[in-house]
């Protein structure tokens, strides 16, 4: 799906990038992926060779992604990101036979999850991530977002006329809400946009021929051509999320 993009070892270099940088910083105990799918971000990190020491943990709903994951050394929880807490991720790690050598504290990385939380849940899911970590323990995310007001105003409606509960916020909005929800900025690198044809989406949201020409031609009327968001064709659209990479520490709380 999507051309391969959340399994291309090239498109999640960037990422995999940003992690390495912030453990070698902060070197953690624990390095959960929160809603990873099949393991191939965990799995690239493990390759590296320099989370050596570090339990890392794949937490996803899907036992059938889960399944999926073939490094023995990354550790398969099925639970929501939304729920997982910090005394699960630390009781999995003691469960395992691998030896934990790094005395650091807790590091959860995303990539292209925030959106499944729509408008109303950005805040709150923050808001339960931030409650879980320690001062000055690391997050880095991977999230779609826009500098533009008109292009998240684009992709929002797209998602919204599939039928999704999906929301895509501005930069400014996201960089709001993390510092809102006791986050605080390190870095923003970008990361590749994700293309997404016509074609492809209608086999994700089951759209008709008739679903994919009523939106290109709302969208059309609506937005024109934007080039490298939302650019129609004679037959379909392609649409694209824009990414960046956030690497952030969590907040000390007032009166800490």
């Amino acid at each position: 799906m999507h051309g391969g993009y959340f399994a291309d070892a090239a498109v999640v270099a960037p990422l995999v990038a940003a992690i390495s940088r912030a453990a070698a910083q902060h070197p953690p105990a624990v390095l959960a992926d929160l809603g990873g799918g099949t393991g191939f971000l965990l799995e690239r990190l493990a390759a590296q060779g320099s989370l050596d020491g570090t339990a890392m943990v794949n937490v996803d709903l899907s036992p059938r992604q889960l399944e999926q994951s073939r490094d023995r050394r990354i550790v398969q929880l099925n639970r929501s990101a939304a729920g997982v807490t910090r005394e699960e991720l630390y009781g999995v790690r003691d469960s395992e036979v691998t030896e934990v050598t790094h005395p650091g504290g807790l590091m959860l990385v995303m990539r292209s999850l925030l959106h499944y939380f729509g408008r109303d849940g950005l805040e709150p899911f923050l808001a339960h991530l931030r409650s879980q970590m320690r001062s000055g323990e690391v997050l880095v995310q991977q999230t779609a977002c826009f500098t533009e007001a008109r292009d998240a105003g684009c992709l929002n409606d797209l998602y919204r006329l599939m039928r999704t509960e999906k929301w895509y916020p501005t930069l400014e909005e996201l960089q709001a809400a993390l510092q809102q929800c006791g986050w605080s900025m390190i870095d923003i690198q970008p990361a590749p946009p994700l293309p997404l044809t016509s074609a492809d989406l209608a086999r994700r949201y089951q759209l008709s021929a008739a679903d994919v020409e009523m939106i290109g031609r709302e969208l059309s009327g609506k937005f024109g051509r934007i080039v490298g968001v939302f650019e129609p064709a004679p037959q379909g659209f392609t649409a694209y999320l824009h990414y960046q990479i956030m690497t952030c520490t969590a907040a000390p709380r007032a009166g800490a």
